[in-house]
């Protein structure tokens, strides 16, 4: 049946570049599609839109060749972002039954959003409203990030496996290379609030930013979140890289450092605007010794993320071989 809908959807495509008039012919080809997932497409339009706001960097790359070649890597990576968070929905819509979220985890999550951010339930559901989104959908959609979460949980952490001997090793390898100070590696998505805005303004603001990280924590893919919505495009997955004491504002620092490798943090308030914090992993500093539990622990959870993160890939790897992908960019 997918197969009859891939024919069906090339032959759509080509019976209307057919009929179509000439100025109609020129739009097919600027809409032109660019990935088949299964019964699913990507048009050229949507993934030119996506992109848009990280072509900017590309300005300042005077030769034209060097140009074009990093504004197809940015195509490219925005459209890997796609493929593989459809990739893990199809999953997960094949997995609803063995998920099993049911209204009470969705009540628990809910009350964990209105503690974490400091909200009424009344100041959710306004939030909400104020950007057309009705309660059911808000509390289907967190159903949606649940799954996912589990699923991931079924999928990958089962296979992630930690030596003592490895953590040990890393403990050394630390020790010896003499680093000192902590490193934290995170990825960030940001609503921007500019000078002089409203304080009505910025409250909502805060609002929409409390919804994300609600979605965000229950276990939404990081990297398309800061793609669709994130104000900071230095890089279409929100990836910070790592750095360390001093080198961020003040208030990001201190949320960065405050929360665990995999987690997101709360909202958190700078001059910049509204930050959504995911730490991705640490970087320990040298330890006294690689003995004892306290010692080995922070380097026994450093390698657990970098597994989580490899197994993730290869089980995303996996699902876009099983199934029918087909790059046309």
């Amino acid at each position: 049946m997918k197969v009859f809908y891939r024919v069906i959807i090339s032959l759509g495509v080509a019976l209307c570049s057919l009929l179509s008039s000439p100025v109609q012919a020129k739009r097919l080809v600027v809409d032109r599609i660019v990935a088949v997932i299964e019964d699913q497409i990507v048009t050229q339009r949507e993934l030119e839109k996506r992109a848009q706001p990280f072509m900017k960097q590309l300005e300042a790359i005077a030769d034209p060749i060097m140009r074009e070649q990093n504004r197809k890597a940015i195509l490219l990576k925005v459209l890997d972002i796609e493929i593989g968070e459809k990739m893990v929905d199809q999953e997960i819509q094949k997995s609803k039954d063995m998920l099993g979220v049911t209204d009470a985890d969705i009540d628990q999550a809910i009350e964990e959003v209105i503690r974490m951010n400091q909200l009424t339930r009344d100041q959710l559901q306004s939030a909400l409203y104020g950007q057309g989104i009705t309660w059911a959908e808000y509390r289907l959609k967190l159903r949606n990030q649940i799954e996912r979460a589990r699923l991931i949980q079924f999928k990958v952490r089962g296979k992630v496996e930690v030596s003592p001997a490895a953590v040990a090793e890393r403990c050394e390898e630390r020790q010896a290379s003499g680093a000192k100070d902590l490193l934290v590696c995170a990825s960030h998505l940001l609503l921007a609030v500019k000078p002089g805005t409203p304080d009505e303004e910025v409250e909502r603001i805060r609002l929409r930013a409390s919804k994300l990280q609600a979605e965000l924590a229950n276990g939404a893919d990081f990297a398309a979140y800061a793609l669709k919505y994130s104000d900071d495009k230095g890089t279409p997955d929100g990836a910070l890289g790592c750095f360390g004491k001093g080198e961020m504002v003040v208030e990001f620092e201190e949320a960065a450092y405050a929360t665990e490798i995999g987690k997101v943090s709360p909202v958190v308030r700078s001059q910049f605007g509204f930050h959504i914090i995911r730490v991705t992993d640490r970087k320990n500093p040298a330890t006294a010794g690689c003995s004892t539990p306290e010692d080995l622990t922070p380097f026994r959870n450093e390698i657990y993320q970098e597994e989580m993160q490899r197994e993730m890939q290869v089980w995303i790897a996996g699902l876009r071989k099983s199934a029918f992908v087909e790059i046309r960019l």
